[in-house]
């Protein structure tokens, strides 16, 4: 019998102590899995998925630093038109592209900041605020690309599609259309060489109708050649332009030739009333710009660009790009001019830009 109670309070004691043991214990949480990173290489280079979609993101932009000197390029302190003292600036910008697929086709967003710093002066592309020495910043792209639209903001079709000026810097002496707007337009892209381009766009206010301003352009490339041909209304002054642009590559040589034409270039009494017509930037009836870029190393490149109108001003442009490592470029540009503004005359500019780009 004393056995048998000593084992019946034995087994008590062990079925006690198990049932406290389990009822204090505290049992962890599984991990949850972490989600790497991954890579999107269906939109190109630098995409990688947002954590959680099926989103792609890309994150780009540059630091740029520059310096300039000359009456053609230098600061105008005096604000007497002559850019007759030295001049420095610096900008960083910052750059967000989305893509996604759809059953309709891509969804793409494209977001872009910039901030200027020119000390101590506002200049033509720095919104001023006095003398001082204030950083500027823009909100200068923001737009949403479905199904071939694109809506927001960004610069003039009538300036993109026909591909700027040449791949100097200074290629703004012949003006060759506005920039910055809103508009919503359609691309068409048909994959056998033709392009084309139909938008509606804001006047920014400059004018006096009600109507949005319209843009129309179409290309055609084959092979190592392309030709396109862009026309904007200004729906305010009842006037318009057109731009025709020649392309052709040869090995790694490459070349432009592009004309523009004012439909108001005439109607001097309107002009000196209301100015020229949005999309006619140039002086006169006509410009003509032309250019060429020519490889002098694996590492360098020379670019140039003439421009001319029928005022009679020209412009020759003229630089040398040097990759100094990857993604990192040092261009020493050198510019003349003759027959613009104050005086008419001739003068001489130079400048040296760094910029990292990533």
């Amino acid at each position: 019998m004393k056995s048998i109670q000593l084992a019946a309070l034995a087994a008590l004691a062990a079925s006690t102590s198990t049932y406290a043991y389990a009822a204090d214990a505290v049992v962890a949480a599984e991990p949850e899995p972490m989600e790497y990173v991954r890579v999107c290489d269906a939109f190109g280079k630098g995409y990688f998925y947002i954590p959680g979609t099926e989103t792609c993101l890309r994150i780009s932009g540059y630091i740029r630093a520059e310096t300039r000197a000359g009456e053609a390029l230098g600061r105008d302190s005096d604000r007497d038109g002559y850019g007759d003292s030295f001049d420095a600036r610096s900008r960083a910008l910052l750059g967000f592209s989305t893509a996604s697929d759809t059953e309709y086709g891509a969804l793409k967003t494209y977001a872009e900041i910039r901030f200027d710093y020119h000390g101590g002066y506002g200049g033509p592309y720095f919104a001023s605020s006095g003398t001082g020495s204030t950083p500027q910043t823009w909100f200068y792209f923001g737009y949403i690309d479905f199904a071939g639209f694109q809506l927001g903001a960004g610069e003039s079709n009538f300036t993109v599609f026909g591909d700027y000026a040449g791949n100097v810097m200074s290629d703004w002496f012949t003006k060759y259309g506005p920039f910055q707007t809103n508009y919503i337009a359609y691309n068409y892209d048909g994959g056998n060489g033709l392009t084309g381009v139909i938008a509606l766009e804001d006047d920014n206010g400059t004018g006096k109708g009600y109507l949005p301003d319209f843009v129309l352009g179409a290309g055609y490339t084959m092979g190592q050649f392309g030709i396109k041909v862009i026309g904007g209304y200004d729906e305010s002054m009842n006037e318009g332009a057109i731009k025709a642009r020649l392309d052709g590559e040869f090995g790694g040589f490459s070349a432009f030739l592009m004309g523009g034409w004012s439909t108001d270039g005439d109607r001097r009494e309107v002009r000196a009333r209301y100015g020229s017509n949005r999309y006619a930037t140039w002086e006169g009836d006509y410009a003509i710009w032309g250019g060429f870029s020519a490889p002098l190393s694996e590492k360098s490149t020379f670019n140039t660009q003439l421009s001319y109108d029928q005022r009679k001003n020209f412009a020759a442009v003229a630089n040398v790009e040097f990759e100094i490592v990857e993604d990192l470029e040092f261009t020493p540009e050198l510019v003349y001019t003759d027959g613009f503004a104050p005086d008419k005359g001739s003068s001489w500019g130079g400048m040296l830009r760094l910029q990292r780009s990533f």
